[in-house]
């Protein structure tokens, strides 16, 4: 069992990880800003096209660490945990909502640091455009992004072991990245991973990005029933040696 100080630990790695990535990707319009107080730099540091809220960090960079870190906040399927519980279902009800807290706790960590900094760096535009809101609802979307993604990793690592879920899990990302920026699919985890850049330019409205919550959450319900039938057909005197 993962012990609570350690996964403090974790969350403070994670923040200095994000927060260094944040100033690498936006140092340059900092200096646009020192020397332009009225720059709107929450415009450029909150872009889906690039930088540090692009859908290709969002979907593509950011995954090995999320996935490393569902090995970290998720307890192990060890024999003393599986024969604790009652059943399949408790111990998969159980990793659900590990998975859940943990894609909430990462996402929360990404959005946070861009938060802060638009903050302390450009309040006025932050105040004006009610940045907080949108940094919310793409909190919500975002968590159930990443939801989908681990209980995908989980499907897969059902099935497999860790080494062929994350390559699995990362392929898949990839290719949902690639369908968006090459292929131009209208909607799909792509599309709703950076919200807070179309809202900021009135390219959706805050009704048409609930609907993409809704999506998500519908894609996540779908990613829990797959997964239910996953851990039904899981052989566990494999499964608990495959790490």
């Amino acid at each position: 069992m993962k012990s609570n100080p350690k996964k403090v630990y974790v969350f403070m790695l994670l923040l200095l990880l994000f927060g260094c990535l944040w100033m690498i990707y936006n140092i340059h319009y900092l200096k646009i800003k020192q020397l332009d107080p009225s720059y709107p730099l929450i415009i450029d540091v909150s872009a889906s096209v690039d930088g540090y809220l692009s859908i290709k960090n969002l979907l593509i960079t950011y995954i090995i660490p999320l996935l490393l870190f569902y090995r970290f906040f998720i307890e192990d399927e060890h024999p003393h945990i599986i024969v604790r519980l009652k059943s399949r279902i408790d111990m998969y009800r159980r990793r659900t909502i590990q998975v859940f807290i943990s894609s909430f706790i990462f996402a929360f960590s990404i959005l946070l640091i861009n938060f802060a900094a638009v903050f302390l760096f450009d309040r006025f535009h932050f105040i004006s455009s009610n940045y907080w809101n949108l940094c919310l609802l793409n909190l919500a979307l975002l968590t159930c992004i990443y939801f989908s993604i681990g209980m995908l990793y989980y499907f897969i690592f059902d099935y497999s072991n860790s080494i062929i879920a994350m390559a699995g899990t990362f392929c898949i990302c990839f290719l949902l990245y690639m369908m968006k920026s090459q292929l131009n699919i209208a909607w799909g985890p792509a599309s709703a991973a950076n919200v807070i850049d179309p809202l900021l330019s009135s390219g959706i409205t805050g009704y048409y990005s609930l609907i993409m919550i809704g999506k998500e959450l519908l894609l996540s319900i779908v990613m829990i029933l797959l997964g239910l039938f996953a851990i039904e057909k899981k052989d566990f005197m494999f499964g608990v040696s495959d790490d």
